[in-house]
């Protein structure tokens, strides 16, 4: 999540190119970055790893597409700050749709926690709606969605190893669907550094590790680490290029943050005292 969190700052630095064309100079560095990752990893079952990603894999690669093209429009359409504070709520959709999916049990205070959440991304969608950026705000709370519930497919495939492939494969898509919509020869040397770092570096590496640890980690602190990138991105975009988050975004979003930290230390306090007795 650290090495993440500059990710809105890089967005923000892309100052002439498209949404398309970021889109796809962002997904194909993305895709060849993981494609070195898995070739090293794999070796000669390279193929493989893709064919056998199973309707679960698959599932999970069309949900992180769709996810990283909304996840660009909410950053182009609204606040770094608005768009990574309605992200911290993805666990809380993760939960409900579990629950909805799988049937898996959700205490009262989760639901509790649930609750405060969602009345953060009024607060904040209150604020949107004189500035315009509601359109953001909604692909941003669309993101959230998305990856919860992808969560929720790739618990439903633990005992399969997806979740690195199917990375791979949703930025292969992503760059397919961006293609013939991008005029990819128009991207500035400027921009083309910013998207190149971002692709190859910051957002592989970045969620590579959070991926893979959140395989291995308590569900509850994993959603305590992911808080990391939602404080940091916003004070990156501030101290370098002054972008400012409203009031409106400042109460919302701490109101998420807080449900998020609540439901979390609850989550491994309870954790500890089972551990104990």
């Amino acid at each position: 999540m650290l090495i993440l969190s500059p990710d809105g700052l890089l967005l923000r630095l892309v100052t002439d190119a498209s949404l398309w064309v970021v889109i796809f100079y962002r997904s194909i560095f993305v895709a060849m970055a993981a494609s070195v990752f898995l070739l090293i990893k794999k070796r000669t079952n390279f193929l493989f790893a893709f064919i056998n990603l199973g309707w679960a894999g698959w599932s999970s690669a069309v949900l992180m597409t769709i996810s990283g093209l909304t996840f660009v429009g909410a950053m182009a359409n609204t606040s770094v700050a608005n768009t990574l504070f309605i992200l911290a709520t993805m666990p809380f959709f993760s939960a409900i749709l579990g629950w909805f999916f799988l049937g898996e049990f959700v205490r009262l205070r989760t639901w509790i926690t649930i609750t405060l959440a969602f009345m953060g991304i009024l607060v904040i969608f209150s604020g949107s709606f004189s500035s315009g950026n509601w359109l953001g705000d909604t692909l941003a709370t669309v993101t959230a969605f998305l990856q919860g519930l992808n969560i929720v497919v790739i618990r439903k495939a633990r005992k399969r190893d997806v979740t690195i492939p199917a990375f791979c494969a949703s930025a292969f898509l992503a760059t397919l669907i961006a293609l013939p919509l991008a005029d990819i020869l128009t991207v500035s040397s400027n921009d083309l550094f910013h998207l190149s770092l971002m692709g190859l570096m910051v957002v592989p590496i970045g969620l590579g590790l959070f991926l893979s640890g959140a395989r291995y980690a308590p569900a509850a602190e994993v959603a305590l680490l992911a808080l990391v990138e939602t404080v940091l991105g916003p004070m990156w975009v501030w101290l370098f290029i002054g972008e400012v988050p409203t009031q409106s975004a400042i109460i919302g979003g701490s109101i998420v943050i807080l449900s998020v930290v609540l439901n979390t230390w609850y989550g491994v306090h309870n954790a500890n005292e089972k551990v104990k007795h």
